[in-house]
């Protein structure tokens, strides 16, 4: 409490911005989810958040922001994607200097951050750059269609500019900062702060929401993929374990749930399927991108969830999966070191390594209490990634890499 003379402490002004956001957008993922929890949080904390979105989509109208300012919503479907790149880099650049802020809170995706100054307070939210992707891939520039090499040249390099003029970073995972640091050498100082999920509406949306269409009908095993059919989620090792899996166990299901990989350089559903038997073929189901209300409906119907990314910065998903108590399997070697135990709340494996996979999702069908055991450990500690708490780590993240003094005044 503060003295009769004193004065009352200033509220910090955050500024914002994403290309995807839960509620708001009509395509969102991981990053999209982990902000749409995490600003309220900050917002509780005591933080003024203003908000800037860049979307190829109108807004939706029912979204609630829960105290969190929006600022800007930019439609650049109309733009190319070389433009698109600049003009968002430009707007962000204007509103942080149309108003004073303390902190300015960017992923690297996208490169929102690439025209601020370097005396912004400006912290790098470490999530995956588009050089990281397409590393993760095995993808080189000369590997992708010719139209798109100039946008994703574009994109890299205006990623790797805004990491490297940041006042500080705040990587996802132990993974990623090193993976980071592996690819560009010196680095801002960096603190590691977890992502989180809004355990509460994640539980309480798999009660409520209808299954997507398409779910399997009847009482089959369901394996189910969450990932972007792309090879750095393991969509190729996935369906190869169900190939093997199915041999042992016929009557399992494959479910697949997430957006399409580009097909001119990613693996389709055919070339897919083309790897299975035809009786395998015929218990694959694939869903496509799914709301995150019937996901999460998805995901405590399914009897195991896979996350087998051959490289992962994090793993929201996976977080999402715990915190529904559905048995989990990931891999070893990436973000899900930071919050996954293998044998302990879930089963982990080598990335790329389809037969361990197999083997994997055989022993949590094949063992109910084994996998029930592990999934309980999981929704045990599942608290530490809600919103609050991580909100918290954050703001004494960035009060260690800028200092807590009012970064206003110096401006």
């Amino acid at each position: 409490m503060t003295g009769p003379h004193e004065p009352a402490p200033s509220r910090q002004r955050w500024l914002v911005a994403t290309t995807e956001y839960a509620g708001l957008t009509a395509y969102t993922g991981g990053i999209g989810r982990h902000y749409a929890a995490l600003l309220p949080a900050l917002v509780r904390a005591g933080v003024d958040v203003d908000l800037m979105v860049f979307s190829d989509a109108a807004p939706r109208a029912d979204a609630d922001l829960q105290g969190v300012r929006l600022l800007a919503f930019r439609r650049t479907d109309r733009m190319s994607r070389v433009r698109a790149q600049f003009a968002r880099a430009r707007d962000v650049r204007a509103a942080y200097r149309r108003t004073a802020y303390d902190r300015v809170f960017l992923p690297e995706w996208a490169a929102l951050g690439a025209a601020l100054p370097r005396s912004a307070p400006l912290l790098t939210n470490l999530a995956t750059s588009m050089r990281l992707a397409n590393d993760v891939s095995g993808l080189r520039l000369r590997d992708l269609p010719s139209w798109s090499r100039l946008p994703v040249a574009v994109q890299s390099r205006l990623e790797t500019r805004q990491i490297r003029r940041s006042a500080g970073l705040i990587p996802i995972s132990t993974a990623m900062l090193a993976r980071t640091k592996a690819m560009l050498g010196t680095v801002p100082p960096s603190v590691v702060v977890r992502n989180c999920i809004d355990v509460d509406r994640v539980r309480a949306a798999a009660l409520t929401a209808s299954l997507p269409g398409g779910w399997p009908d009847g009482d089959d095993p369901i394996v189910l993929f969450l990932g972007r059919s792309e090879r750095r989620k393991g969509v190729i090792e996935a369906v190869a374990a169900f190939g093997e899996l199915h041999r042992r166990m016929p009557r399992a299901r494959l479910v697949l749930a997430g957006a399409g990989g580009d097909r001119r350089f990613e693996p389709t559903r055919s070339g897919l399927l083309a790897t299975l038997p035809g009786e395998a073929q015929e218990r694959v189901t694939w869903l496509g991108h799914v709301p995150g209300d019937e996901l999460y409906r998805a995901i405590r119907a399914a009897d195991v969830a896979l996350c087998p990314s051959r490289w992962e910065g994090f793993g929201n998903v996976a977080l999402e999966v715990k915190a529904l108590g559905t048995p989990l399997i990931v891999t070893s070697g990436s973000g899900f070191d930071d919050f996954c135990a293998d044998g302990i709340d879930c089963l982990m494996v080598p990335p790329a390594d389809a037969g361990r996979l197999a083997e994997a999702l055989h022993r949590l069908l094949d063992e109910p209490q084994a996998a029930r055991a592990l999934a309980d450990h999981a929704l045990a500690g599942i608290g530490d990634f809600a919103p609050d708490p991580v909100a918290a780590d954050l703001i004494v993240a960035a009060d260690l890499l800028l200092g807590a003094r009012d970064r206003r005044s110096a401006r």
